[in-house]
């Protein structure tokens, strides 16, 4: 695995540009160097802070020691002159006065600092005023006993007085000697912290040290790595260089570099023979030289209006022999002394073939007019025909009409007098004609398939069934079962009621079972969905499965079963002309399934509509 990881960023580091990789190896050293110096940094203000800490403290233990030495000098000077009344006892006194405020004053700066340290500062300034009151009150009334001559010692209000400052002083001496034992074990605990990070800081140091080596063999190993590779590339360029000449002097276009001064300086073998010349005859000479028009640029870099000097152009060139023939150039501009390089490319064949191109185009074009003419003159004959069909189903029609209507006179003239036998021939004239005229109607349906445009429409597979069987209208005793995940088409709703209509208006009117049963199903088959009606109706012979898709083909006799024998065939165009296929399933006495295939997206004859 971590060979894996090494392998894999070593490709990375590889695939890194060297300019990348010289900086990284660079920044090696000097990122360890900066991380030295800021370890180093760190441990001397982390050394610096703790010894400002420790400072601190010994300062307050010492200035608490002064404050109460203070008032144990001032307290002892107090009672010597008030037993000797010796003024030389005040001396420590008058000195304690002038101390005590500057080593309040002291550690007033150092608690100040600390976090609750006004509250103890005022608790201690308290108790040492309140010391100090009374013995400036216990002086007072000792220097005034000496003023009158009497005896200081035996004096109550000086027992009183010495009495609560001894009270003052022992409850002094309690809490700074606690104080002073607060101050000492936090002083142990920065004696012991600041043990500790120097234990951190030198492991810290050595590890940095440990960095910076690590750092620099990783340098010299990735310089080494650089410099290697760089010979390699040199190598390579060496090769390359020597491969880009033999590509050039083998490549079958002409290339020819250009100086500063737009003079040619390389020109290969397939420039000579394109051109005739002789790589010593044009060098030194500019590439006018070669074409027919001067292609030097102006000072916007264009060479004709659209045309800049990078770019490809066509133009004529000239060979040795004064001959022109067709060109394509481009002159490229090369990131090494101001040089240019110019490709040249013979487009003979090129321009020939394009002539034979241009040719066949407008070949094209006039056919494209010819079809388009065609088309129309079809679209014309089509009108034509939709025009005599409708004429013709009319007239034919209006005598098919008349002709029942006198049938039915004659009926009604005759009802006494007309034997069964005439009124039934009657009735078998009108049942022709009807017959006739939904033959009528049957070809027109017929020969409008394919020829008149229907849109495009969403159309609910589901609800177009239930609408098609509710016009069909069933025997009460006749079951139809539509299955589950009929889809939603976008296609011509017109076109597939028709066909569900024909192939369910049949199953219907040939069955002969008391029970009709017909089942409707789907099958999704990509881009298109297979339909299946089935019955249990009498069934087909095989024989004749492809001859019910032919038009005016019926298997009962017309006199049996009126029918036109068009609306399979109706059924099988419209399935065809919609992209589809249709087949049936059938044999005698077992039924009949007719499966029709519908596409999804009505593309083929969306295309026929475009054309």
């Amino acid at each position: 695995m971590g060979f894996s990881l090494f392998r894999k960023a070593h490709r990375q580091w590889v695939r890194l540009p060297v300019r990348y990789r010289g900086a990284v190896v660079v920044a090696i050293p000097a990122m360890c160097l900066l991380i030295t110096f800021g370890a180093w940094i760190w441990s001397r203000q982390t050394a610096i802070d703790a010894q400002e800490r420790t400072d601190r403290t010994q300062q307050l233990i010492f200035e608490m020691g002064e404050l109460l030495n203070d008032l144990i000098d001032a307290e002892t000077a107090v009672r010597g002159y008030s037993i000797t009344q010796d003024r030389s006892f005040l001396e420590p006194y008058e000195r304690s006065v002038v101390e005590i405020p500057q080593t309040q004053a002291q550690l007033a700066d150092l608690l100040l600092a600390q976090p609750g340290g006004q509250v103890t500062f005022d608790r201690f300034q308290q108790l040492s005023m309140q010391r100090m009151r009374a013995l400036e009150e216990l002086l007072e009334i000792v220097e005034t006993e000496v003023a009158t001559g009497g005896n200081p010692a035996s004096d109550a209000e000086v027992e009183r007085l010495l009495f609560e400052g001894k009270q003052i002083m022992d409850q002094f001496r309690l809490e700074a000697g606690q104080f002073q034992e607060q101050q000492l074990n936090v002083l142990e605990s920065y004696l012991q912290q600041r043990s500790i990070r120097q234990e951190r800081t030198t492991t810290l140091l050595w590890l940095t040290l440990v960095i910076s080596l690590l750092g620099s063999f990783a340098a010299l190993y990735l310089f080494s790595s650089l410099d290697n590779e760089l010979e390699s590339r040199e190598l390579l360029l060496r090769e390359n260089k020597s491969l880009l000449q033999a590509v050039v002097s083998n490549v079958v276009d002409g290339v020819i570099t250009l100086d500063r001064q737009g003079k040619i300086e390389i020109f290969n073998p397939s420039a000579s023979r394109m051109f005739g010349y002789q790589p010593y005859e044009v060098v030194g000479r500019e590439l006018d030289i070669l074409l027919e028009d001067a292609v030097m640029p102006d000072q916007h870099g264009m060479i004709s209006p659209g045309v800049s000097w990078n770019q490809k152009w066509q133009t004529r060139g000239l060979r040795r022999v004064g001959s022109p023939f067709p060109v394509e150039i481009s002159v490229s501009d090369m990131q090494l002394d101001d040089r240019s390089i110019a490709i040249i490319r013979d487009i003979t064949e090129f321009q020939q073939a394009e002539d034979k191109l241009k040719a066949r185009a407008d070949e094209l074009v006039r056919l494209t007019a010819v079809l388009a003419q065609t088309n129309a003159a079809l679209e014309s004959r089509n009108r034509e025909l939709e025009q005599f069909a409708y004429v013709a189903s009319h007239d034919l029609k209006a005598p098919l009409r008349a002709i029942a209507s006198l049938s039915e006179w004659l009926e009604e003239d005759l009802a006494d007098q007309l034997p069964d036998e005439n009124r039934k021939q009657l009735q078998l004239l009108r049942g022709r004609v009807l017959r006739m005229e939904a033959l009528i109607n049957g070809l027109l349906d017929y020969s409008r398939i394919g020829r008149t445009k229907t849109a495009l429409e969403p159309v609910v597979v589901d609800d177009l069934l239930a609408e098609v069987i509710d016009s069909l209208a069933p025997p009460p005793s006749f079951r139809i079962d539509i299955a589950p995940g009929m889809p939603t088409l976008t296609t011509r709703r017109v076109l597939l009621r028709q066909v569900f209509a024909n192939l369910i208006g049949n199953a219907i009117k040939h069955n002969d079972r008391p029970d009709g049963h017909i089942k409707i199903l789907v099958e999704d088959q990509g881009d298109a969905y297979e339909f299946t009606i089935a019955d249990n109706g009498p069934g087909i012979a095989p024989e004749y499965h492809k001859k019910i898709f032919a038009i005016f083909q019926t298997l009962e006799a017309r006199d049996t079963k009126e029918g036109t024998g068009i609306g399979l065939s109706i059924v099988k165009k419209i399935v065809e002309t919609e992209g589809g296929t249709i087949r049936i399933e059938s044999q005698e006495g077992m039924g009949t399934a007719f499966h029709f295939t519908w596409l999804k997206q009505a593309l083929l004859t969306q295309l026929r509509d475009t054309l």
